[in-house]
Formats: C-alpha cells, structure tokens, sequence
C-alpha cells in the first residue's frame, strides 16, 4: 500500500464539517448475493424506489459493496486488518459517496460483527476461488445493521466524497475471521491519498424519513474562498429565544404564573386590608349610654 494514503487520524483533522458533511441513511433489508473477486468480496445489495441516503443534500442509493483485507486506508499511522467499502451513486448526478468502516482484530462482538463474520464464512464455504460466486441466504440482511451511529472523517478524492469511519468504531473480528478472509482474497492495490481531512463530530444519523424534505447546507470550518458562502436555516437545533418567546405553551405558562402573583398579591392586600380595619375598630370610644344599656 502507498505509503502516501490518507491517514485517518484526529491528528490530521484541519476542520469541523457538520451539516455539509451530514450523512443520513435508512436502509432497507437485501436480498445479496457475494462474489469472490481475488482481491475483495463483492456484494450486491436491492435498489430501492425510495433514496436510502442523503449527503450534502444530495440522495443516494447503494451501489456496489466490497469487502478487503488489510484496509485501504491508513488508521493512526497502521493499516487495520480489513474495511468494508459501500460505495453509492446519486440521483440525480454529482459525485458518487464511499462509506468506509474498518475491522479489527478482537474478542468483543456486535451485530455488525455477525453479519459480516456469516458473509465471509459463506464466501469461503461457497465461493473460495476467484471468479466464484454466492448467495448469501442471510436473513434480515441490512446495512443498518453494519454502519455506526457514530462520529466519522470526511474528505473529498476526485470525483468522490469519502466518509471513513475511525479506529474506535471499527467493526471487531475474531483471529479466524480475519485468517479465514485473507486466506481467500489478496491484497487490493488501491490509493487513497485523499484531500484535507475534516470530522463530524454529530456522528451518522439513522432512521430519518428521507423524501422530499429541506436539508441545511453548510461550509466545513476552513474552506476554500471558491466554496459557497456558509449559510444556516433557522429550523436548527441551537436555541433561539424568538421562537422560545412566540412558542404558545410558554405564553400559557407565563400567563398562569402572571395570574398566581396576581392572585397572591389580592389575597395579601386584603387580608391586610381587613386586619386594619379591625385594629381601628378596637381603638374607636365607647358610645355615651352603652354601658348602661347592658
């Protein structure tokens, strides 16, 4: 591998790229079948009618999914012992999406590492020479299953948008996993110099109903001056007292709270009010002839 692959690293991070650099998925479940390619794992996975992601406002559906080992890109200085690479067109042109999750060797588990531990035991049961192919007969098989709700970096090569998840959210294998993988497929010579790398510390987000909604644009902090002009909708999550002050339940507490003082500030008047007509009704002189009349 070149020794001048993009390193994904916090070191290299030259920006914040939040809302530009959002990637909002909703997969589906596919009926997938794999191919032995020599050097990775190809999958197919079922187009939809419906987008299943939206990038820098753009939709997307999947396209091709290619599993390798070692990892095509650099994490903290060391390639990693794989990396699955989902690789989306959009719909209606602009650059295609490549989203990167890497693995690495341990005893933990999740439900990503399930999922791809059963494709790579079926490609080498099934499919273990070149050129073979598969189908995977995995149930409920879905992306949502493998990517992380998680922060990722973000670069730009060419004509492609690179989404690469870090280190720490790489997918855990077991040692057999790993030996089993590299024992059917060889190295893949890729290179992935990459741009200026920029994070996004909001992580992915799952489950959105992609349609024809709105979707916010914005520059990743450090941008060329040849980017567009950052520009933020009002419908944002940071707080903003205009629409706190104008919210209709806050105009009904604020009332209830008017009317409690309002109500305390009566009853204390009054009660005042009356504790000193008592008093001076205490101090008035007996009437001439009173005393006698009991």
């Amino acid at each position: 591998m070149s020794t001048q692959n993009i390193n994904i690293s916090s070191s290299n991070i030259v920006g914040k790229c939040d809302l530009k650099c959002s990637y909002n998925f909703k997969y589906s479940e596919s009926n997938s079948t794999a191919k032995n390619n020599g050097v990775m794992i190809s999958l197919t996975y079922d187009s939809t009618s419906i987008p299943q992601v939206i990038h820098n406002q753009a939709k997307y559906n999947v396209n091709t999914i290619s599993i390798v080992s070692p990892s095509i890109h650099i994490f903290e200085n060391q390639t990693l012992p794989g990396e699955i690479i989902i690789e989306h067109i959009p719909v209606k042109g602009g650059n295609t999406l490549s989203v990167c999750v890497p693995f690495t060797s341990s005893s933990e588990s999740s439900s990503a590492t399930q999922v791809i531990t059963e494709i790579i035991n079926l490609v080498a049961s099934n499919a273990p020479s070149e050129g073979d192919s598969t189908n995977l007969n995995i149930s409920n098989f879905n992306l949502q299953d493998i990517i992380p709700k998680k922060p990722f970096f973000t670069y730009v090569q060419d004509t492609t948008d690179w989404i690469v998840f870090g280190q720490l959210e790489a997918i855990p294998l077991s040692s057999n996993t790993i030996s089993t993988l590299q024992q059917i497929i060889t190295p893949y010579q890729i290179g992935t110099p990459g741009g200026d790398l920029f994070y996004n510390a909001k992580g992915s987000i799952s489950g959105i109903s992609i349609g024809d909604g709105i979707y916010i644009s914005c520059q990743p902090t450090g941008s060329s001056e040849e980017e567009t002009a950052v520009e933020y909708n009002k419908n944002t999550t940071s707080l903003n007292y205009s629409d706190i002050t104008n919210n209709p339940i806050f105009k009904l507490v604020i009332a209830i709270l008017i009317g409690c003082l309002l109500f305390i500030i009566i009853f204390y008047g009054i009660s005042a009010f009356y504790k000193y007509l008592s008093s001076d009704a205490q101090k008035l002189p007996s009437l001439p002839g009173l005393s006698k009349m009991n």
